[in-house]
């Protein structure tokens, strides 16, 4: 069972304004900048649209969320072999913005407080960043992924529990789960990609982030998945190890890549003569809402 952290959001984020400066917003400067204005407040993202995107076809849609006092157009530029993979798969990628509230960076607070603000709840947010690209583009509705690295991929697992009605499956890179309630009668399906020695969100977990297995034991016990589905390989001569398991509620699954010599990244090297980014969404495009 997942063990709640009794530690508050503002201390977590202690740790990443340790290892990481806030970035210059240079957001506007970017092909593909939008923002999002209710009321007074205003919030930006960065649209990555595909080479070969049709408006007559619905497409795929990805949420990609930087990680604690990062900047939507840098992240971007950090995975680009993302948008590679977007290009060659025909899928858009929108990039977020945090905003700097109390805890002094930029930044995802993944659970939802019910406040129907962009600026406050970044669950509501993120409807309505779906809502505004729909309105733009041809968005496949079960075909919606939510993707994040580190402070982002906290945000993924937070849509996984409170907005899986819109969002099919999550991925996570060097990101880790933070308490909050799940919406027991939804089941998503998680990649999750994380470094043995991961220094900010340590793989086995420290006083104030759990562990990895802890995390997954928690998806598995919430999907329904059966513990005895586990199937593992040894991959590029030991460096990673994955870890299959299938067959929990509504078709879910759960992947976990340790990355034996990983540390605290995205990603963005080739896994058993693939690139990370391509079996990111491979995975994701295996499910759809309709499933």
């Amino acid at each position: 069972m997942f063990k709640i952290l009794l530690i508050s959001f503002s201390l977590i984020l202690i740790t990443f304004s340790a290892c990481k400066k806030n970035e210059v917003n240079n957001n506007a400067d970017a092909e593909g900048y939008r923002t999002i204005t209710q009321a007074s407040d205003t919030r930006e993202y960065i649209v990555h649209v595909p080479t070969s995107y049709d408006a007559n076809t619905a497409t795929p849609l990805v949420i990609n969320y930087h990680g604690f006092g990062g900047n939507a157009a840098n992240f971007m530029t950090e995975v680009g072999a993302f948008n590679t993979v977007a290009n060659n798969n025909n899928f858009i990628v929108a990039y977020p913005q945090g905003v700097e509230r109390t805890k002094g960076g930029a930044e995802w607070d993944p659970g939802d407080n019910g406040n129907q603000s962009i600026q406050d709840n970044d669950v509501y947010f993120t409807k309505q960043l779906i809502a505004n690209i729909s309105q733009e583009f041809n968005i496949d509705p079960n075909k919606i992924y939510a993707t994040g690295y580190s402070n982002g991929g906290m945000m993924a697992y937070g849509l996984a529990c409170a907005q899986a009605d819109q969002i099919a499956a999550v991925g996570i890179m060097s990101g880790t789960m933070l308490q909050g309630t799940c919406n027991t009668n939804n089941y998503t399906s998680v990649i999750h990609f994380h470094g043995a020695d991961d220094d900010v969100l340590p793989y086995n977990g420290n006083q104030d982030f759990e562990a990895i297995p802890d995390v997954v034991n928690f998806w598995l016990n919430h999907n329904n998945i059966p513990a005895a589905s586990l199937v593992s390989a040894q991959l590029d001569a030991g460096d990673v190890q994955k870890d299959v398991y299938t067959g929990g509620n509504d078709n879910t699954d759960y992947h976990l890549y340790k990355m034996n010599k990983g540390r605290h990244v995205w990603f963005n090297e080739t896994i058993d003569g693939k690139n990370s980014n391509q079996i990111l969404w491979e995975f994701l495009s295996a499910y759809s809402l309709l499933d």
